[in-house]
């Protein structure tokens, strides 16, 4: 009869040890899953994003100006304001600084977040900014990296002058019909010279009976 209770006994502390040996590796598992999100993953997810501040704007035409915008960009859009509040609009003036102003922010990828914050969007017509939102993601952004807690070390473009060359009157056809149309011309420079294209074409139209021309065609070379 003993022998069975000391059995029994045996029994309940292997039992005893088994049970504490599971409950020790699981708080270890715990533990560790506890230190790999507080010390790794969490380490991630509290980076500061970076915020996008307006500084200025021109609602009537839907044109901001942010703080993430460059030096160059900023004084153009100076000369942009100057031109629509005069008291007259000079509309060779005005498209053509809308042409430099999509260019600008085009081709100024070091500016951008991501390939998603596309630059000239604001300067294009309602009609036809998808379809160049896209294009520009598949293309000239596709190899952008994310800025979002603004780490990103990759060397990128940045517009440091564009020259106008001409602005002549012509027409383009939106849907069936021919609209007026002022074709702009223009040299591109940038403060590191990366390969990225130097000459465009840029197309402005009118949305609409709105006070805004908006950009409608876009070519990286100069038409003749």
């Amino acid at each position: 009869m003993a022998r069975v209770i000391e059995t029994e006994q045996k029994k309940k502390k292997s039992k005893l040890k088994v049970f504490f040996i599971i409950l020790l590796v699981l708080l270890l598992l715990v533990g560790g899953v506890f230190v790999l999100w507080k010390f790794v993953l969490d380490k991630e997810e509290t980076k500061p994003v970076q915020q996008v501040v307006e500084l200025d704007n021109l609602k009537e035409y839907g044109y901001a100006l942010t703080d993430k915008d460059g030096d160059y960009f900023k004084s153009e859009f100076e000369v942009l304001k100057g031109i629509v509040n005069s008291k007259e609009l000079n509309m060779k003036d005005y498209t053509s600084q809308v042409a430099k102003m999509f260019a600008i922010d085009l081709y100024s990828m070091k500016t951008k977040v991501n390939k998603m914050d596309i630059g000239g969007a604001e300067y294009y017509h309602e009609s036809k900014k998808t379809m160049f939102e896209q294009k520009v993601i598949d293309t000239l952004y596709s190899s952008l990296l994310d800025n979002t807690y603004g780490d990103r070390t990759q060397e990128l473009p940045e517009v440091n002058n564009v020259e106008v060359l001409s602005n002549t009157e012509g027409t383009y056809k939106m849907g069936k019909t021919d609209v007026k149309a002022y074709i702009v011309t223009m040299n591109i420079s940038y403060v590191t010279d990366m390969g990225y294209d130097k000459e465009a074409t840029v197309i402005v139209c009118q949305e609409g009976d709105t006070v805004r021309w908006s950009v409608v065609d876009f070519q990286p070379k100069i038409k003749k």
